[in-house]
């Protein structure tokens, strides 16, 4: 004969054993949900890096030696003038640099690696213009060791010959300075050529300094800030973003 508990527990159990399995059912398909969610914002946050790496190679890829047919031409005279060591550095110098600009790089290089690449640029520009080009270089010791997008300070003073320094007749003034303030590292390109018209320095096609600001943009998560003014007859032209030292293992 059936005990009055047994048939309590059988009662129970027949009447909660499909309500758990109900529960089970429904906590693994809230389970099995929010696992696809988790996988779709994956995948949309792997696609939005691969997009962004995209755009980012591609507007490193837009940055080309402008000045490349003058150096050609000085570099041409000279060879017509019989000065061939000189020539020789040159193409030296050209040959350096052009191979910097064609390397497939990461988001952030050093600013070592950068100064390093830009006075070849610098010295391919003495070659065409003597003792007519002054440069100045002011390097912060506490922002040496800080990260920036390649081609920033190629792109900055590239800038200042374009829009200036190739216009200026006589003594032509290039300075570059970095510096840092807490959190935050300033570069500064200033040039002494003829007066400069903002609207040119932004053009339209996504090239030079507004490439530079999508990169910056693109770069880093915080506020970073690219503008260009005139004061006292030089133009200068600025970027600040945060302070991002080198990790060395």
């Amino acid at each position: 004969m059936i005990s009055y508990n047994f048939f309590s527990l059988s009662l129970m159990a027949g009447t909660l054993l499909p309500v758990a399995g109900f529960v089970i059912i429904l906590l693994l398909s809230f389970l099995e949900r929010e696992v696809n969610i988790l996988e779709i914002e994956n995948k949309r946050v792997c696609l939005e890096h691969d997009l962004q790496q995209s755009q980012f190679m591609q507007l490193n890829q837009q940055i080309q030696p402008h000045f490349l047919f003058n150096t050609l031409n000085a570099i041409t005279s000279l060879g017509r003038l019989g000065r061939l060591e000189d020539s020789v550095k040159a193409v030296e110098n050209l040959s350096l640099f052009l191979r910097y600009n064609y390397m497939e790089k990461e988001p952030l290089v050093t600013f070592e690696k950068e100064l390093q690449h830009t006075e070849n640029y610098l010295r391919i520009q003495k070659t065409r213009f003597g003792e007519k080009l002054q440069t100045v270089i002011e390097i912060d010791s506490k922002a040496r060791d800080t990260l920036l997008p390649p081609y920033t300070l190629q792109t900055l003073v590239e800038n200042a010959f374009k829009h200036g320094l190739d216009k200026k007749t006589g003594q032509k003034i290039l300075k570059i300075s970095l510096h840092r303030q807490g959190n935050w590292a300033s570069l500064v390109v200033i040039d002494n050529g003829p007066e400069l018209r903002i609207e040119d320095s932004f053009p339209s096609k996504g090239i030079g300094l507004e490439n530079l600001r999508k990169r910056l943009e693109i770069t880093f998560d915080m506020r970073t800030e690219l503008k260009i003014q005139r004061n006292d007859e030089m133009t200068e032209a600025r970027i600040d973003w945060p302070y991002t030292p080198e990790v060395k293992l």
